[in-house]
């Protein structure tokens, strides 16, 4: 909030003043990154404008209802994007994120639930926030809500209306004129009769009985959708953005209506550098996107009372962030193989360096020449257009190969130090790239309630081993029985146990069928 601060509280900047000022002195960057173009409908060199931040708004919620998934696919994925360019490509990202807090839903659920629609507006804003933090998404640096920039909209508005490009309705509304603007259809190939007035936009809602209105110099009424965004984003980062980003469902007609009426107001070419549109989740079997008005959707709350988030976003992951997700039961168990895979692998390469695996022998030199190559790998699928689906391959393929070391049954002999080194460098690495994509902060843990239960079963896990060794001692049978029967009970109940030499392990496996 810092450099929204400064150029709100002195009065000696004009708005975006220290974002324009500090690109006429800075040089354009290329990061060696593609990225989709939604213009020109293919990948292009990702260029930013000043190598000292990079200015990214992203459209928030209209907050009527609680947020289901379909709307965490959008926010998840965004937030992958950004840790990628934050973490990977060392981006000094700015965020900025509006709340549309007066929205005609809103006041259909105020009609509807005799409340307050600036209550209800309060409480799903608050409940947004939560449901995010949630999901381990890094909240924006900025967060603007529409009702507490009236003023700066109706100016706004002004200046559009001051080049000639609005007109005033039947309805005494105020209007963009799509006729006046010839780039119309940049992000959309739009077929239309320019002439049409049907295409025109709200710029300023007329006032309509027992409905909250400010005023303005054409009378009371509020603001239109398209013109909220537009004002947001350029009071903070004035005539151009870097990244702007949503759901794929706004790319017409609200982003293509941002576009237009921006470039008039800060009378450019183009406002926005690089627009990001994320894929639709479906669920699975069925073709229309997740949405409260077709009545089939899952809440992000009762969506984690089963599901952990880390799930949800390796899940997210699995998929290129443009495409469409078919979101079910199989994609959720695959998320959740994937996560238990990264378990394990870090398990036994732990128990491998601390010397529980005797058996375990890792060729060196192989190993090494694949890290590499893993690494290169993952950086290149990064670099196109953050492709972490390949990455997340790639990532699998480098796990396996170690694991298949680590697990050999070679002949038992002292583990070397250059054996744990390359082990330990692919575990941090691995550790390095799932935490960039925000994996590692859902892990399943036990309850507050119960903060006894895992000594309790470090107790079990000692006693089974003791029976273990001892069976193994006297060659008793029925003793191992004894093992395995108390293995079998802990694995019924997710908690996974694996023996090493001398010594076991568990870990805890979330929804262990």
């Amino acid at each position: 909030m810092f450099i929204y601060r400064l150029i709100k509280n002195n009065n000696r900047f004009p708005m975006n003043s220290l974002f324009s000022s500090t690109r006429r002195f800075c040089h354009k960057v290329e990061l060696g990154v593609n990225i989709y173009n939604s213009k020109l409908k293919r990948k292009v060199p990702l260029i930013l404008r000043n190598p000292l931040y990079s200015s990214w708004y992203t459209c928030g919620p209209t907050v009527y209802d609680s947020a289901h998934i379909g709307h965490a696919c959008t926010f998840v994925r965004l937030d992958i994007i950004q840790r990628i360019l934050r973490s990977h490509f060392n981006v000094n990202l700015v965020t900025c994120m509006n709340i549309t807090n007066i929205d005609d839903k809103i006041i259909q659920k105020g009609n509807e639930t005799g409340r307050s629609w600036k209550v209800i507006a309060e409480e799903y804003e608050q409940e947004f926030w939560q449901d995010l933090n949630s999901l381990n998404i890094i909240p924006p640096d900025i967060k603007l809500r529409v009702t507490d920039k009236i003023p700066e909209i109706l100016k706004f508005i002004e200046g559009i209306e001051a080049k000639g490009f609005t007109k005033v309705g039947k309805d005494n509304s105020v209007y963009f004129k799509i006729s006046n603007y010839n780039n119309y259809g940049k992000l959309q190939n739009i077929s239309q009769d320019n002439s049409s007035t049907d295409v025109d936009f709200a710029l300023w809602k007329s006032e309509k009985p027992n409905e909250p209105s400010w005023d303005s110099k054409w009378g009371k009424g509020r603001p239109g959708w398209h013109i909220e965004c537009s004002t947001l984003a350029s009071l903070v980062f004035g005539k151009n953005l870097d990244f702007h980003a949503g759901g794929i469902d706004l790319k017409f007609p609200h982003h293509e209506n941002e576009e237009a009426q921006s470039c008039v107001y800060h009378s450019v070419d183009d406002w926005v550098s690089n627009w990001i549109h994320t894929g639709h989740l479906h669920l699975e079997g069925q073709k229309d996107k997740m949405s409260k008005s077709l009545k089939n959707t899952v809440s992000i709350r009762e969506f984690l009372q089963d599901n952990s988030s880390d799930q949800f976003r390796v899940a997210i992951l699995l998929s290129h962030y443009r495409n469409l997700i078919e979101f079910g039961p199989e994609l959720m168990k695959t998320a959740e193989m994937f996560l238990n895979r990264i378990k394990s692998f870090r398990e036994d390469s732990t128990a491998f360096i601390n010397g529980l695996k005797p058996n375990g022998s890792i060729d060196v030199a192989e190993l090494t020449i694949t890290f590499e190559k893993s690494r290169k790998e993952i950086d290149y699928f990064l670099r196109d257009d953050f492709n972490t689906s390949r990455a997340l391959g790639q990532i699998v393929e480098l796990i396996n190969t170690t694991n298949k070391m680590v697990n050999s049954h070679s002949e038992i002999k002292e583990t070397s130090d250059s054996e744990k080194t390359i082990v330990q460098g692919i575990v941090n690495y691995v550790n390095e790239i799932l935490n960039t994509f925000g994996v590692g902060q859902g892990e399943p843990t036990f309850s507050s309630t119960n903060v006894k239960m895992e000594n309790l079963i470090n107790s079990i896990i000692k006693v089974r081993n003791d029976i273990r060794l001892k069976a193994r001692e006297e060659k008793n049978k029925e003793m191992y029985k004894i093992c395995d029967s108390i293995r079998d009970t802990l694995e019924e109940n997710s908690v996974i146990v694996k023996d090493h030499g001398n010594v076991s392990s568990w870990n805890y496996i979330k929804n262990k069928q």
